[in-house]
């Protein structure tokens, strides 16, 4: 992980209080300081290859299982939502299985907003109060169901009043006072009147991160601050902070997250795990079968092209900006021109959003986003650069996006590539990787990058969620065991040391300490440390010895 360390990583954190970890209900970092305990993943459960006699591809148990214990998943959010046989999937299927595995449950339910046309969370659809009970019911034949979640819930308060989530809670403690419920919510609508209003009737808070108000799974660089936020807001009313990283495509977005991002922002969260900050990590339709994704080829040339781009509900204000620029170095020559594809997608409408050329910070073409229709269609501009060119040896060539005039829910995204100049050299003019070409910009909200398809990206996301949570699983698995705590204290020591070195890409050093770590516990086997936890934790080293060497 190349960044900033947390200042938050104190070695001492490890000779804090130690104790196993505190049930659903009662379990609040800001209280215990312990660190978080679920490792978990929603959706993105592997469907069967045939349809079953009610014509239906009923969720594949058998394979999902086997893939989530792969990615040391210790909890699966099972989405009730994609067909009208989920829920019995999840009841006589899933639910035996996972208990087998030792896997516990979150059930994942819809809101209003999102139970349109023929696509529920069926049988019970919008009537919260028959799936609070009824989950309820199935967590006192499965104990592994230790919770239920619903979706989008800020977006459905009219629904979820404070009366009607009294009833919820209500119907649901008389069954098991025991079994927790999350809403998941967004940063920007987590406040204290929510808390005030609604805190008293949940057990918590799933926290979808999208970079805040900005709404894109480009940037992680918020990620930290919003973790505090949210943290320092849930700890005033007792309640613990789930997080959800998205791995696969967020609506009206230009493509998938990256591998890359989703190793960063996991791993950025499980940092806040072992702090206590954060209850959970949830891992957002992580995909369990290794498909390349054409939708994310849209370069036009090679596999890589400049992008800009503004989310969905952003706002912005007249004169920002994001551009790319390159200093090029000019030819002596009768002709300069630069020929270039160009293509946009996004709302069609007029005087907003303009894509730019500019030579030495002056404008020499512009267009407007709504010209190219149909989407995503890529078009060719020639532009004459001899009026900005002639007599130069070197200037200054930049793409820009611009807001003509502020916008607050206007999403568009715009790409260049293919460059041919002529008179003049462009380094990485077919954008084929991230070189030669610098980002400034005057507003956060647009987001300019070179995007790149990656034929592997399923894959790679796969095993950074897989190494990162086995990484934090050794960690986590010392400090709930029932070692004396002055060994425990030396264990965690190590075992934080290698977290910190795998994060920060520095694996030799990681595997340094995993060995160290190997010859104590081996020292140990058998006296202060059972046969069996040291068997156990020798497993999970060899694996992680295994992935570091492969990195």
């Amino acid at each position: 992980m190349k960044r900033f360390r947390f200042y938050f990583l104190l070695s001492s954190f490890v000779l804090s209080v130690i104790s196993g970890f505190a049930a659903p209900k009662t379990a609040n970092a800001a209280e215990t300081g312990n660190p978080g305990n679920i490792l978990g993943d929603y959706a993105g459960v592997i469907r069967e290859t045939s349809s079953r006699s009610d014509g239906i591809y009923h969720i594949d148990t058998p394979r999902s299982i086997e893939k989530m214990k792969e990615l040391h998943i210790n909890t699966y959010y099972f989405l009730i939502w994609h067909e009208k046989t989920d829920w019995d999937d999840l009841r006589n299927e899933f639910l035996p299985a996972a208990k087998k595995a030792g896997m516990n449950v979150v059930v994942y339910v819809v809101p209003p907003t999102e139970s349109t046309g023929e696509r529920k969370s069926y049988p019970y659809t919008t009537d919260y109060i028959s799936w609070s009970r009824e989950i309820a019911k199935l967590s006192v034949e499965y104990p592994n169901v230790i919770g239920w979640a619903i979706d989008d819930f800020n977006h459905n308060l009219t629904t979820f009043t404070p009366e009607y989530l009294d009833q919820m809670k209500k119907t649901s403690e008389a069954i098991n006072p025991d079994l927790f419920f999350t809403p998941l919510m967004y940063t920007d609508s987590l406040n204290d009147s929510f808390l005030q209003t609604r805190g008293a009737y949940i057990d918590g808070v799933i926290i979808a991160f999208r970079d805040g108000i900005y709404r894109n799974t480009q940037v992680y660089a918020s990620e930290q601050e919003q973790i505090d936020s949210a943290y320092r807001l849930l700890s005033k009313y007792h309640l613990p902070l789930y997080w959800m990283i998205y791995a696969s495509q967020l609506s009206n977005t230009p493509a998938n997250p990256s591998a890359n991002y989703i190793r960063e922002a996991t791993q950025i969260a499980l940092e806040n795990m072992k702090q206590g900050k954060i209850k959970g990590t949830i891992s957002y339709v992580l995909k369990k079968n290794f498909e390349p994704e054409p939708n994310d080829d849209k370069a036009y040339h090679d596999a890589g092209y400049l992008n800009f781009f503004i989310g969905s509900g952003v706002p912005s204000s007249a004169g920002n900006y994001t551009q790319a620029t390159q200093r090029v170095r000019v030819n002596k020559a009768y002709s300069y021109s630069l020929t270039f594809q160009t293509m946009n997608l996004g709302a069609d409408v007029y005087g907003y959003h303009k894509k730019q050329l500019l030579v030495d910070g002056k404008v020499v073409w512009e267009q407007d986003t709504a010209d190219i229709v149909p989407d995503l269609l890529w078009i060719p501009v020639t532009v004459d650069l001899k009026p900005y060119l002639a007599g130069k040896s070197w200037a200054d060539l930049s793409f820009r996006f611009y807001e003509k005039k502020g916008v607050n829910n206007f999403w568009t995204y715009a790409g260049f590539d293919a460059l041919e100049p002529v008179g003049f050299t462009v380094n990485n003019a077919n954008f084929a990787d991230s070189s030669s070409w610098n980002f400034s910009s005057n507003y956060a909200g647009i987001i300019g990058e070179i995007l790149h398809y990656d034929e592997q990206r399923r894959e790679r996301a796969y095993n950074h969620i897989k190494v990162s949570y086995a990484t934090y699983e050794l960690y986590s698995s010392i400090f709930s065991s029932d070692v004396e705590a002055s060994t425990k204290s030396s264990l965690l020591k190590k075992a934080d040391s290698i977290m910190t070195c795998h994060f920060e890409e520095q694996n030799d050093r990681a595997i340094q300490g995993l060995d160290s770590l190997q010859n104590q516990i081996a020292s140990l086997k058998g006296k202060q440390i059972t046969v069996d936890q040291a068997e156990s934790w020798d497993a999970l080293i060899n694996e992680l010895k295994a992935y570091y060497s492969a990195l």
